[in-house]
């Protein structure tokens, strides 16, 4: 998880156009491995950051705005890296990084100064936690080995892309050699253009 990956690898696996991360960098929608607001080096991350933007992206999806998503990444980071720790190591029930949802106001909007109440763990804790304290919230559940698997499945595509790329440029550069190739080859086999002797009168 601590392997390192270039921006290009980053944006890949986190599949999204360099121009919408960022977008979400500058309007602070985005998070870190650790807590961070930015990585520790430029142009470089680690595969613990794909994960704190996939969990961005997820809590957004459920109905968090970006902004609140990123902030509860930030805030829990120690939280949802245990269970991350958890899901990796042995077999566990399905774990969940939990956030209750208030129900949107006028215009669909939610307040974001209410106090966000987060669970973790299996479902049963889940419930416990918050459902059973309001029953008024909704909850955004993000399952952590459905986290882990997209991030897998993202990082697979990339690897695929990468290698179609490699083998197009390579295919490219091969043409463009057996092209220059054959050009010599052609030039060498044309009789020399012998200039006329100049006569003199």
């Amino acid at each position: 998880m601590l392997e390192t990956l270039s921006r290009d690898e980053f944006l890949q696996l986190v599949a999204l156009k360099s121009d919408a991360f960022d977008q979400r960098q500058l309007m602070g929608q985005t998070a870190f491995a650790f807590g961070c607001r930015k990585p520790a080096h430029v142009g470089e991350y680690l595969l613990l950051d794909g994960l704190a933007m996939g969990l961005v992206g997820m809590l957004n999806a459920q109905g968090l705005k970006l902004e609140d998503a990123a902030d509860v990444v930030l805030r829990f980071w120690k939280e949802w890296l245990t269970l991350v720790a958890k899901a990796e190591r042995e077999e566990q029930p399905p774990l969940f990084f939990a956030v209750a949802v208030q129900s949107p106001g006028p215009g669909g909007t939610y307040d974001s100064s209410l106090p966000r109440r987060v669970a973790f763990g299996n479902a049963n804790q889940i419930v416990e936690t918050l459902y059973r304290a309001d029953e008024s919230y909704g909850v955004a559940m993000i399952p952590v080995h459905g986290l882990l698997r997209q991030l897998r499945k993202n990082a697979k595509l990339a690897k695929a892309e990468i290698r179609a790329y490699r083998e197009r440029a390579e295919a490219r550069f091969q043409a463009k050699t057996k092209k220059a190739k054959a050009k010599g080859r052609r030039a060498a086999r044309a009789p020399a253009r012998i200039k006329p002797l100049m006569t003199v009168k």
